[in-house]
């Protein structure tokens, strides 16, 4: 045999040789790949820490406790305690009747004083009606006289009330003096009063006068002061309804 021959032989014998041991080789650095890649891929798994336990949840504003040192007080307030803070005031029942009663006593004086208005309308146009039958020609027949008088008597018996309650109504409240409604109804009765009073003492001086001349003068003052006084009257009225 030749040479040639023998080592093609050679060669056809190893190739099936070689190719196995390549495969073979193949398939150890595949398995040794896809170990390394899952000895990457998978971590040590941690140890987990104990569970603490939930704290409590607590307003973001809550005061911090700190812990009291001896002999260190912190038990006082910086800020003054607020109105709303204090507890509510207890009411006075002497204080409730007082207004209470101020309350009924100055409704019946107004409706009084309305009363008193309306009767001193009546008079003054009545007097005015007897001062013409007596001193301007009328006939002096006096049929006004009666009525006069018992309108007088009526008049001043309200008028009389209606100050009594305005004078002694309770006050339970301190007010300052100061120009409103009240203080110039007070004015404007302050010269009714005078004016009733005026009306009066010249209503008997004039009829004590009878048959003198000085009567007639008398007569004529007292009919002024009486449209002067039912002035007086309504300017107070008004000041109490409007």
């Amino acid at each position: 045999m030749s040479r040639t021959a023998v080592v093609l032989l050679i060669l056809l014998l190893a190739a099936p040789a070689t190719s196995a041991h390549a495969a073979g080789k193949k398939r150890a650095e595949s398995a040794q790949t896809s170990k390394k890649s899952s000895t990457s891929t998978e971590k040590p798994t941690e140890a987990q820490p104990p569970e603490s336990k939930p704290t409590e949840s607590r307003p973001a504003d809550a005061p911090v406790q700190q812990a009291e040192e001896p002999g260190l007080d912190m038990d006082f307030d910086l800020l003054e305690p607020s109105e709303s803070a204090e507890a509510p005031r207890l009411v006075d029942p002497a204080l409730e009747r007082a207004i209470a009663q101020r309350r009924t006593m100055l409704t019946i004086h107004q409706g009084l004083g309305l009363a008193t208005l309306t009767t001193l309308a009546a008079t003054v146009l009545v007097g005015q009606l007897h001062f013409n039958d007596r001193y301007r020609g009328g006939g002096d027949t006096g049929r006004y006289d009666a009525l006069h008088t018992g309108l007088v008597i009526g008049t001043s018996t309200l008028f009389v009330s209606t100050g009594v309650l305005g004078l002694f109504a309770p006050t339970p409240f301190k007010k300052e003096l100061r120009l409103d409604t009240i203080t110039l109804h007070k004015f404007f009765v302050s010269l009714a009063t005078a004016g009733m009073l005026t009306q009066v003492v010249l209503g008997l001086v004039t009829a004590s006068q009878e048959g003198k001349l000085s009567q007639v003068n008398l007569a004529t003052a007292h009919q002024v002061v009486g449209y002067a006084t039912l002035g007086a009257v309504g300017a107070g009225a008004l000041m109490i309804v409007f």
